[in-house]
């Protein structure tokens, strides 16, 4: 049954509002069947969750012409400019209303006097012109009493309400703001309205951090999961750029901008964040489409610093050698075929393998103990790794043999040249315990793809070049197929 809510909000709602009770309000909407609204004296901004609110609820501190009173209604017109007039309404009394001098005139003697753009699109209806009274059952009445409450205690004040008729919207959030003559009672308010839409609502509960963005790169849409993850507030976070927080991902939108056409996946990116002294890698998964001919993306970001750790942690365990930290044989031939891909865009190139023998190694570990035998093994494979180039890899092959990649050799001289190398590295006692131990090595080297077309072959015929090295007496570097020692 329609009733007008002037006459059936009890000026009791009005005062237990201003009192901060919303025992009162609460029973009003569960009679009608309704979720109970949010109402709250005096929001800070990241209750607003709206950089349009924020701005007004300042613009409108900023008039004030005392900390007790609010601003004069003469500020209307700089309240509502610009783009805030799209979410902004104005009431205020009708001219013909008279009231007693120092008498607040009639509530129910409010009109419209403008309704905002985009409250009427989402409303589907504009406001102006109509009294409060155009509001039927428990809305109605909330709105009279809020709007009592709030010339019974002149300050701002925040509610989100179901809408009072099925639209595209969830909820509205409401920032009520009294205007007033120096000493007078209250003769308008400035009123912002956001509607909390479905994709809004839906962006909330997602787990992961979401943004839409058009097509410059300004954010227009950040869920709450966003604002934890960049450590900016939601209201901050809107119609900022997303380079200042996200730096990169606006150039890889603006690159898949051609390949937006109705709604699809654009791909993924990853990149680094440094936020809160803290370096994480971040996911971007990127979808777009077009509004009015104009992209429109949205991002899912994804911290996954700790997943690429446990990755990196796995194949840790899978390509290096436990002892010394070098590569593993798998490891090592992971890195082959790089070598294999590498000489096929550049036939100049060529690669090869050394198989690194330590002499005398079972006496030292028979003399000296395994702990200083496994000490010994550690120094030798950083010396080797610390000769090497980024491009070349050694890995323990068991025991005490190693085998060194060396990309990019050419001929037989350079491979010869590039070993003397390495013996010479090696040559220098390992200190352990403050004691200088010894090793000789033997090598035996070969080179892709003169002697072998694949890895076997090439292992095979180093493997042959360092068996000659040691029946030769051992300390020395022997070539596949009887090259220079």
């Amino acid at each position: 049954m329609a009733f007008t809510p002037i006459q059936s909000a009890p000026v009791r709602l009005a005062a237990a509002i201003a009192a901060g009770d919303l025992g009162r309000l609460d029973r009003l909407f569960l009679a009608a069947k309704a979720r109970p609204p949010l109402v709250v004296w005096r929001p800070d901004p990241e209750m607003l969750r709206s950089p349009v609110l924020a701005r007004l609820q300042q613009r409108w501190e900023a008039f004030r012409p005392a900390p007790d009173q609010p601003p004069r209604p003469n500020v209307v017109g700089r309240l509502l400019e610009g783009s805030a007039a799209e979410w902004t309404m104005h009431l205020a009394a009708l001219p013909t209303a008279a009231a007693a001098p120092g008498k607040p005139v009639p509530l129910e003697r409010f009109v419209y006097r403008h309704y905002g753009a985009g409250i009427a699109r989402h409303y589907g209806r504009d406001m102006s012109g109509q009294t409060l009274t155009a509001f039927p059952g428990h809305i109605g009445a909330f709105f009279a009493a809020v709007y009592e409450g709030v010339r019974l205690r002149p300050e701002p004040i925040f509610t989100e309400h179901e809408p009072p008729a099925a639209v595209l919207v969830r909820s509205w959030r409401r920032l009520i703001l009294p205007l007033a003559e120096p000493g007078g009672p209250v003769a308008g308010f400035v009123v912002g309205n956001i509607p909390e839409s479905a994709v809004g609502t839906l962006l909330d509960v997602m787990h992961d951090a979401a943004l839409v963005t058009d097509g410059l790169g300004r954010i227009r849409l950040a869920n709450r999961a966003a604002s934890t993850l960049l450590g900016v507030a939601a209201t901050a976070l809107m119609g900022s750029r997303l380079d200042d927080h996200v730096p990169g991902l606006t150039d890889a939108m603006q690159a898949l901008a051609e390949e937006v056409d109705g709604v699809g996946a654009l791909g993924r990116r990853e990149l680094e964040l440094q936020r809160l002294g803290r370096r994480r890698t971040l996911e971007a998964s990127i979808g777009g489409t077009r509004v009015a001919g104009q992209p429109l993306f949205v991002l899912v970001l994804r911290d996954v610093t700790e997943r690429n750790a446990r990755e990196q942690a796995l194949e840790t365990i899978a390509f290096e050698d436990e002892l010394t930290g070098v590569l593993n044989r798998r490891g090592l031939h992971r890195a082959v075929p790089r070598a294999d891909r590498r000489r096929s865009r550049r036939s100049s190139d060529g690669f090869a393998l050394l198989i690194v023998d330590l002499d005398g190694f079972k006496a030292l570990n028979d003399q000296y103990g395994h702990a200083a035998g496994d000490a010994v093994l550690r120094s030798v494979a950083g010396r080797l790794a610390a000769s090497l180039r980024s491009e070349d890899a050694v890995a323990r092959w068991g025991g005490d043999e190693f085998v060194v990649l060396l990309q990019g050799i050419g001929d037989a001289a350079e491979l010869e040249a590039a070993a003397r190398k390495l013996e010479g590295t090696l040559a220098p006692p390992h200190r352990v315990d403050g004691i200088g131990l010894s090793v000789g090595v033997s090598i035996g080297a070969a080179l892709f793809p003169l002697h072998g077309d694949d890895f076997d072959k090439l292992f095979a015929a180093a493997d042959r070049a360092l068996y000659a090295a040691k029946a030769s007496g051992g300390r020395r570097l022997q070539l596949a197929d009887g090259g220079p020692g």
